[in-house]
């Protein structure tokens, strides 16, 4: 089992109900203790995890279906995508100068991906940098936390958006596809 650290984006309101809930459904899975704390109210917020699973696909499945069962919309995934320079350098266990002369292209193999947003970069893609490199030390849960989150996004936005996309009579074919996309891996 690995332990897979992620956040969940909720819609508000996020109610004492719903976080009491939350708490249930987590401990009929698990048994005791939980793996998640909420911050949210009105507005929404997070549901921040330390989920241990098999793999991360489970972990953020799991979560999901936790927290939509405890009464909240769950409307993204963050796995700590997006990082700075400094994040880079402290989660790679390198200077933040080291980080910079791989940025410039001043030393190192060069190639080093580019901003994503203005001076903020895809922990996803900067992690494969760095292993292909064999430079600094990478956390794999992680990496695949950052990975997933991308796709999960993408799922979630696909179920938010599906009504206003897919006409109600192309809904089988869409199945049809989706399973086929699933299956091709």
């Amino acid at each position: 089992m690995n332990e897979y650290w992620f956040d969940l984006e909720v819609a508000g309101p996020v109610t004492d109900e719903h976080v009491g809930r939350l708490a249930e459904v987590i401990i009929d899975r698990f048994g005791d203790g939980v793996d998640a704390t909420v911050q949210a109210d009105e507005r929404g917020g997070v549901v921040m995890f330390s989920r241990e699973a098999e793999d991360v696909a489970e972990a953020i499945m799991s979560a999901i279906a936790d927290v939509r069962e405890a009464g909240m919309a769950v409307t993204g995934v963050d796995g700590g995508d997006l990082v700075a320079v400094e994040t880079i350098a402290t989660r790679a266990k390198v200077t933040v100068h080291a980080v910079r002369h791989w940025v410039a292209g001043v030393r190192g193999p060069g190639g080093f991906p580019e901003p994503v947003r203005q001076r903020l970069f895809s922990w996803a893609q900067v992690s494969e940098w760095l292993v292909r490199n064999k430079l600094g030390q990478v956390d794999h849960a992680a990496v695949e936390a950052a990975r997933a989150a991308t796709f999960f996004n993408a799922l979630l936005t696909a179920d938010r958006t599906v009504d206003e996309v897919v006409p109600r009579h192309r809904r089988a074919e869409l199945a049809r596809v989706s399973t086929r996309l699933a299956a091709c891996g």
